[in-house]
């Protein structure tokens, strides 16, 4: 300060001079600098000037510093940056290290320590923060994994190098360990959860989602609490702080929480409907999926979605996208978007190195059920599953059949290859839902070559053990497929026949008619199950309103006929049903009730009509039922309905593989 007023006073000269010297202010001399010091290279600022010596025998020219001082000094807080690679290992002593730590825990064990020691340290960020990372810690056994590597060459972004196989369950310790910190997590969320932002919110019903689906929780005790968070104020915290992936999040975790209350749904569809501008392909694609799981299933909201998808392209969805986009729109049952669906096809195809035999599955499911087809998107899904067959699961393999079958494509490849696969090992623990697909899936496609009737007697054979545990609809599926393949084993059609009664009070008639057909086409005597079927017929199936044709009815008291059963009252009523329904009646409907009417002893008008009716159309009746008919006719004195069918009933005359009466022996 003293130099600097000085300076200031005396003039520029004598300033330059103290400037140059080292002056020792507390004993007031002045220090002639030596000539070692001379000689010494001296540091200049941004501020030097170089002056003229002052002093004989000084060098002429040399470096000197000059300072200035400032007389308003300021205080500057500068925050001491993180570690830039600090993979937070240790011990959080801050706020952000522990917030840091909880995001990047890279072990089950590594959550569960920061919990316990630093739970008093929680606040409502650490707590999301630490829901959000518990389902990505669960980890599967080794073998239940697949490495992608082996078949995809190039990564792509987003796809995890290892996927799991269908139906697996995450390891035991994690299963137990997670299942703890879960409902630790669960009860702290009620303290912390009114100060969420809807993010918040958000992740943390997705991840309960999550663990629900490995099984880690049952459920979410505090999901009302938390839902509170957004819902109140009429959704006002989601209306002005939300974003299309908080609402994709939401749902997703509501579908996969088993939630069910549709009002809840309803009142956020609309909401959902004004950031479908802003969202991106796989926010749509889980929301499209959440609503279809949910049972909200309005035509108007699938259709915005369509249209967004349309004009953001499915570039970026992967492969698993597409097909939870087929699945959620054939769940839903909006079936008009041709449009999507070739986009969504063109986007699979261009990717067909991905796909997983779930895709391939769930994608082939859905076509069935939408009624599209696109051939090469079908073979390349069949491709796929060949490619994957060793690792793909049961039920993976016994979908894709049976889809393959409703859907009328034949995949030779496929069908050789899944054959080999089931003959190669013992078939032990089939669950009998699959075992029914695939007979189903080969009885309709078709397939007659040896290896495919050796293939349908080792399934039905392992199906036995496993029909204590079986339910109607799959026992009626069963029986279809080993129709289509003419199937006869009198051991194995026994144990259908008496499973078949033992689900009687669950059957409707459609299920009857798969056990009948199976038991008739084969020549089995099934006399009991045939009474059982005519009463629970009388009793239970034609009161309910249900029935909505008389066709199957019919067709059922006309298969118990053909065993000798005679039950008047069931005769009665379906008589009387297919007189109400006449104009409804095809042929062979008109021919079975004259059967069934004769062998019951009934003498109504209505019978003649169906004979007139079987005389005029006697071409289109099969060997079976013309015979059946012809023995009726006898019995009831109707020669001309024997004249015209006596001919064509011979076996050498008939065009088995029409399975129709030839018609040249009428």
């Amino acid at each position: 300060m003293a130099l600097a007023l000085l300076g200031r006073r005396q003039g520029r000269s004598l300033f330059r001079v103290l400037a140059m010297m080292d002056t020792h202010l507390l004993s007031g001399a002045i220090i002639r600098p030596t000539k070692e010091d001379l000689d010494a290279e001296m540091e200049v600022c941004s501020t030097s000037r170089q002056y003229p010596s002052i002093a004989p025998g000084w060098p002429r020219v040399h470096p000197i510093r000059c300072y200035a001082i400032n007389n308003q000094p300021t205080i500057k807080y500068v925050p001491v940056p993180e570690p830039e690679f600090d993979d937070f290992s240790g011990e959080p002593t801050s706020y952000l290290q522990l917030l840091g730590a909880i995001s990047k825990a890279k072990s089950l064990k590594r959550l569960q320590h920061l919990l316990s020691a630093h739970n008093e340290r929680f606040d409502a960020v650490h707590v999301a923060a630490a829901v959000a990372r518990l389902p990505r810690l669960i980890r599967y056994r080794s073998a239940d994994l697949v490495d992608r590597s082996e078949t995809v060459v190039v990564p792509t972004p987003g796809l995890p190098r290892m996927r799991r196989k269908h139906g697996v369950q995450p390891k035991q310790t994690h299963l137990l360990e997670g299942g703890r910190v879960a409902a630790q997590l669960d009860a702290m969320l009620p303290a912390h959860v009114q100060n969420f932002f809807p993010r918040q919110a958000a992740c943390t019903i997705w991840a309960f989602g999550e663990l629900r689906r490995m099984g880690v929780v049952d459920s979410m005790a505090s999901l009302p609490d938390v839902l509170l968070v957004v819902t109140k104020g009429n959704f006002e915290p989601l209306r002005v702080h939300g974003h299309g992936v908080d609402f994709a999040q939401i749902l997703q975790g509501l579908a996969k929480l088993g939630f069910g209350d549709l009002k809840l749904i309803g009142q956020l569809v609309p909401l959902l409907e004004r950031r479908l501008g802003s969202m991106q392909q796989y926010e749509l694609q889980m929301s499209a999926w959440s609503l279809a799981s949910m049972g909200h299933h309005s035509s108007d909201i699938f259709n915005r979605i369509a249209n967004q998808l349309l004009r953001t392209g499915t570039a970026f969805l992967l492969p698993s996208g597409c097909s939870s986009t087929f699945w959620a729109f054939a769940k839903a049952g909006v079936i008009n978007r041709l449009d999507l669906f070739n986009i969504l096809a063109g986007s699979m195809l261009g990717q067909a190195t991905l796909l997983a035999p779930q895709d391939a599955a769930t994608t082939l499911w859905a076509c069935s059920r939408l009624g599209y087809y696109n051939a090469s998107l079908t073979t390349a899904l069949c491709d796929a599953v060949v490619r994957n067959l060793a690792t793909c699961s049961d039920w993976e393999v016994s979908s894709v059949v049976e889809s393959l079958a409703n859907m009328g494509h034949h995949h030779t490849g496929l069908m050789e290859a899944v054959a080999t696969a089931i003959l190669a090992e013992p078939i032990i623990g089939a669950h009998p839902t699959c075992i029914a697909r695939v007979l189903y899936g080969y009885g309709k496609l078709g397939c007659r070559n040896p290896r495919d009737v050796e293939l349908a007697s080792v399934l039905a054979a392992a199906v036995v053990p496993q029909l204590p545990v079986m339910r109607e609809d799959t026992l009626a599926m069963l029986c279809n497929g080993l129709t289509m393949l003419a199937y006869k084993d009198e051991k194995v059609l026994a144990a259908l026949a008496s499973r078949a009664e033992r689900l009687l009070p669950d059957c409707n008639e459609a299920h009857l008619l798969s056990v009948l057909r199976l038991l008739n086409s084969a020549g089995y005597q099934h006399y009991q199950l045939a009474v059982a079927s005519a009463r629970h017929l009388q009793a239970v199936v034609l009161p309910s309103s249900k029935v909505t044709s008389a066709a199957a009815p019919v067709e059922v008291l006309y298969l118990c006929a053909r065993q000798g059963v005679e039950d008047p009252k069931a005769a009665e009523e379906v008589l009387a049903l297919a007189a109400a329904r006449e104009h409804e009646l095809r042929p062979i409907d008109a021919a079975r009730v004259f059967v069934f009417g004769q062998v019951m002893n009934r003498k109504e008008e209505f019978l003649n009509r169906m004979a007139d009716v079987v005389l005029r159309h006697a071409a289109e009746l099969d060997v079976d039922t013309a015979a059946a008919v012809l023995q009726s006719a006898r019995a009831l004195g109707r020669q001309d309905v024997v004249a015209t069918l006596a001919p064509s009933i011979q076996p050498q005359r008939a065009d088995l593989s029409t399975g129709k009466v030839a018609t040249a022996s009428l």
